[in-house]
């Protein structure tokens, strides 16, 4: 046993002198970011263990600057917290930072990285986002998209209708998104009630808290093949419940499709696929089997939804915190639309409404510190090197809450995006990036903004939404973990508006 005991004490008195020989190494070849002290191996775990981790990191970038290393275990992490670094990093360094890390839960996710969102940057997947971003732009055209979110809308509006007690707002713009995504990706009209829908929803929420609680797994990889956790072998489970139904949904319009109709996003991607056939690009196209198509299709069905559902959210939950700001909403609603429904052309004289929008997109912390970078390449950023392989996270909190670029960045403010005539400014605020920049930007960004605004205006030309009697709004968040910040349950009530 005393023998053993010395092995051990052996063991780990050489781990970490070679931690600090290879720090020491480091910190020599390059002019690393400054970060604070943390023991070795075990890394910064106040921080990382802290549901609030955006908001330390802020809190560490005041003294050490914008750009701040911590470290995850004994993983060194590269936190970029203002818009100029930011910028540098994802624009100006174009390809330098467009990297992901490989991570265990979404390599079984993305069937080996398969995906646009996860999947490091690579010439196939280049050009698996041109034919994605392709069938992007032909599902746009005409009024395909208006159609779909209408019809869903006024659905669960009719339901929210029937309700004569207080009620979870989240747990309608949870179904009414899920069916609105369901539509745009498979061309399916689900009734309210559909169990399929139900089924797809409650994975969805499981997934998220295994995520937001994290997994083990992905802290400690090999973990997954010598002793895997009852977490990772439930997240498995999951995730192949929703690949199988992706795949069948995929094949089903393998089967029917017709180049002359577009039904659905599956249509638009099958389109552009062979649209990139006939430019004659056959030998990238081999690596481009039918999984990247399945996989475009969950990267904007679940990236889709649960950025959806938790704005709409966060929209609500602003509207009956602030009811003169719903107000002057819907007399703008009223004053631009008329008596009829609100559409996508009214988008570009909803000037206060979309305010709103772009407020609530600001102040919803809903993507935390996003999807993790990597360097391709040795890089700089900020006056500081950045070895290849480096994990950069943009800490989109602290850009959100710069009192440079934001006066009282904790007041909602949908005046901070009109200009003196009280229309939207021609461009958006230096520091508002609630869709990432640079090769990584968010794909759906063309199709989310005018989705949330044609879902918001409907919303308030229809209803006058309030809290309880009695009941103030609750200013404290739920922490989700990561950074993701989503409103403490409150209950609604509705009333229908005169003449809507």
């Amino acid at each position: 046993m005393v023998y053993l005991s010395l092995n051990v004490q052996t063991i780990l008195a050489g781990l970490t002198i070679g931690y600090l020989v290879y720090y020491v190494i480091k910190r020599m070849r390059y002019r690393l970011p400054p970060g604070p002290w943390c023991i070795p191996l075990v890394g910064h775990y106040k921080i990382y263990g802290s549901v609030e981790i955006h908001k330390k990191i802020a809190e560490l970038s005041k003294k050490y600057g914008p750009v701040v290393h911590v470290k995850f275990g004994p993983k060194m992490l590269i936190v970029l917290n203002n818009i100029d670094v930011t910028l540098e990093a994802m624009v100006k360094k174009k390809a330098d930072f467009a990297g992901r890390p490989k991570i265990n839960s979404m390599e079984v996710f993305t069937e080996g990285g398969k995906d646009i969102a996860f999947t490091t940057y690579s010439p196939t997947w280049k050009l698996h986002r041109k034919i994605a971003g392709k069938a992007l732009r032909h599902y746009l055209q005409g009024d395909l998209l208006e159609s779909m979110v209408q019809d869903n809308a006024e659905k669960f509006l009719n339901k929210m209708a029937e309700e004569k007690e207080p009620f979870f707002f989240k747990d309608f713009v949870d179904q009414m998104i899920f069916h609105q995504l369901y539509t745009i990706c498979f061309g399916e009209k689900r009734p309210v009630d559909d169990p399929e829908v139900k089924a797809l929803l409650k994975l969805d929420n499981d997934l998220f808290d295994l995520f937001g609680t994290g997994l083990a797994e992905d802290l400690v990889p090999y973990l997954k093949d010598i002793y895997p956790t009852a977490r990772w072998e439930k997240f498995k489970k999951m995730t192949e419940e929703i690949l199988q139904l992706l795949h069948t949904k995929f094949n089903q319009h393998k089967e029917t499709f017709s180049p002359d109709k577009n039904r659905d996003f599956i249509d638009s991607l099958l389109m552009a696929r062979q649209e990139a056939e006939n430019e004659g690009n056959e030998d990238a196209l081999e690596k481009l089997d039918d999984g990247y198509l399945v996989q475009t299709i969950a990267d904007i069905f679940f990236a889709g939804v649960d950025t959806t559902r938790f704005t709409m959210d966060w929209f609500v939950y602003f509207m009956t915190r602030f009811p003169e700001t719903q107000i002057k909403c819907q007399e703008e609603i009223d004053r631009v639309v008329g008596s009829g429904r609100p559409s996508m052309k009214d988008r570009s004289s909803l000037h206060y409404t979309e305010g709103c929008l772009f407020e609530t997109l600001r102040l919803a912390n809903v993507a935390g510190l996003g999807i993790p970078h990597k360097t391709i390449c040795d890089t700089q950023v900020g006056g500081y090197d950045i070895p290849k392989s480096t994990t950069v996270l943009i800490n989109f909190w602290a850009l959100h809450h710069d009192t440079k670029y934001w006066k009282d960045p904790e007041q909602f403010d949908p005046t901070r995006y009109l200009d003196e005539d009280g229309k939207m400014k021609p461009t958006k605020p230096e520091s508002w990036l609630p869709f990432s920049a640079g090769r990584r930007v968010c794909l759906g960004e063309t199709v989310a903004k005018p989705e949330l605004l044609l879902l918001c205006a409907n919303l308030l030309q229809r209803f006058d939404i309030r809290l309880p009697d009695g009941v103030k709004a609750n200013p404290e968040y739920n922490l989700k973990g990561f950074g993701i910040e989503l409103p403490s349950d409150y209950k609604i009530v509705v009333k229908e508006r005169t003449g809507n």
